[in-house]
């Protein structure tokens, strides 16, 4: 091995070291509280060589949401390779989305932070566009989906793109998830299961659209019955997390 190569390694295995010790000092001491000079020193660096790999800690917060795309990566899969209607695969999308948030909550709490305005745009340009690639794969298997449920004739709405049809559903849920991280906000507001609700106006939007197979938004039991089939066929190990996706009874 090079000397450039053997460089290189050691570069990538310090910067996996600083992200796996901030990740653990977020678990011990709280998202709020990490700083990168005592992030240095538990990893036995100086300051300077820490600040070579992120030039902030927005920098470290954007690099960390990043690592936690693959998690999401493998929820989509399964939900977009499941052999259902391509509406029902969508819907599958929505709930890995909100499973994922459910079952690991700080990771997901983590991501929703380095996306607001004030970390995101503190961030590098080199770390923002880093994060984008990572998430390419998780729109273009909704935008599979979608894309394929135009050319069966399971949507109306020729007018619209794939990533025009699915927009309504991506700017929901994220909506939601923001409500949801409101502690007290919904509860004030009577709103006790969000995301059965946002099931529910999921339903509403793509019956609107035109998108087949449609599904009567008074019918709870069969709104209830998808989300169960969703869950138990391609989710069953987060059966647990799935309770508030649910339709109320």
């Amino acid at each position: 091995m090079g000397v450039q190569d053997r460089k290189k390694r050691q570069f990538a295995e310090r910067e996996a070291l600083f992200l796996d010790r901030a990740w653990a000092m977020i678990e011990r001491d709280g998202l709020l509280n990490l700083q990168m000079a005592r992030l240095a020193a538990e990893c036995e660096y100086a300051v300077g060589t820490l600040y070579l790999h992120f030039s902030c800690k927005e920098d470290l917060l954007v690099a960390l949401a990043t690592r936690t795309v693959g998690q999401r990566m493998e929820l989509y899969e399964r939900a977009a390779l499941w052999s259902a209607p391509h509406r029902h695969r969508l819907l599958a999308i929505l709930v890995a989305e909100v499973l994922y948030a459910q079952s690991a909550p700080e990771n997901f709490r983590l991501v929703q932070y380095a996306s607001t305005p004030a970390v995101w745009m503190a961030a590098s340009a080199a770390r923002r566009e880093a994060a984008l690639e990572a998430s390419k794969p998780l729109g273009s298997l909704v935008l599979g989906v979608a894309a394929a449920a135009v050319a069966d004739g399971d949507v109306s709405c020729s007018a619209l793109q794939p990533h025009e049809l699915t927009s309504g559903l991506w700017a929901m849920t994220e909506g939601m998830h923001v409500l949801v991280g409101a502690a007290g906000l919904l509860d004030a507001h009577s709103v006790p299961r969000p995301y059965q609700l946002l099931l529910v106006n999921a339903h509403a939007l793509l019956n609107g659209l035109g998108w087949q197979p449609l599904i009567a938004l008074d019918d709870e039991a069969a709104q209830k019955a998808l989300a169960e089939r969703i869950v138990l066929e391609v989710f069953p190990e987060l059966a647990q997390a799935a309770c508030d996706a649910q339709p109320q009874e």
